[in-house]
């Protein structure tokens, strides 16, 4: 793959994927005042190792604690509970459920996805001299 091919694969994820980052954001935004301003994303074109695609970030600072556990992504794998301290009070416990933002906003892009990569898959094949 020329570089051209990887700038305009590069082209094809970053519009698609800002779709899937503006919806991860509305989807948190819903809900939440600070999950959103910690939600980044970036092309990624790294045939070295393989890599494809856009990824999404959920930047988990002490502003942001929550971010991970409301999507569902805890140390147990996925959840679609997790359980807090009730204002911090460790002797009252409390399960409440999971708000996923990122994986909807994902799979809600996946075919715009796949038709942007066969559109530039197709477009390297002829600039190559495919037809």
């Amino acid at each position: 793959m020329t570089a051209v091919q990887r700038r305009e694969l590069r082209a094809v994820f970053a519009r698609v994927g800002q779709a899937a980052l503006s919806d991860a954001r509305s989807r948190a935004g819903a809900w939440s005042s600070r999950i959103p301003s910690a939600i980044t994303g970036k092309p990624i074109v790294d045939m070295g190792r393989g890599r494809v695609g856009f990824e999404l970030r959920v930047d988990v600072s002490e502003s942001v604690p929550h971010g991970r556990v409301f999507e569902g992504i805890s140390q147990q794998g996925s959840a679609s509970y997790f359980r807090h301290p009730v204002f911090g009070n460790e002797d009252v416990w409390v399960s409440q459920p999971t708000r996923p933002y990122l994986w909807p906003a994902v799979r809600g892009r996946a075919a715009d996805l796949r038709r942007g990569v066969e559109q530039a898959v197709e477009d390297a094949a002829r600039a190559a001299g495919f037809r």
